[in-house]
């Protein structure tokens, strides 16, 4: 009986999930060269305030486009899953 309860509840916590973001980053920084390549549209696992902090906090604008909830983790090193209105277009 102890071993049926020990299995039952460690059989949930293989479940994951984690939410994606897509971003439109365009540099803040005056100092910075103009380049057509200005703006740059992101996927990351980082929400918008993690995001914006960890990469040039007031020097980065940073514009949430749109969310979407990813099966699994993040270990590894593993990239964020694509969103899931992209997979029917080709």
């Amino acid at each position: 009986m102890k071993g049926f309860l020990f299995s039952i509840l460690f059989s949930f916590s293989a479940l994951a999930e984690y939410r994606a973001y897509q971003y439109l980053v365009k540099s803040r920084d005056p100092y910075a060269t103009a380049t057509k390549a200005d703006a740059r549209y992101i996927v990351s696992i980082l929400s918008p305030s993690n995001y914006k902090a960890y990469h040039g906090g007031s020097l980065v604008s940073v514009d949430l486009l749109r969310t979407w909830i990813c099966p699994g983790y993040t270990g590894r090193g593993t990239e964020p899953c694509d969103h899931p209105y992209d997979k029917g277009n080709p």
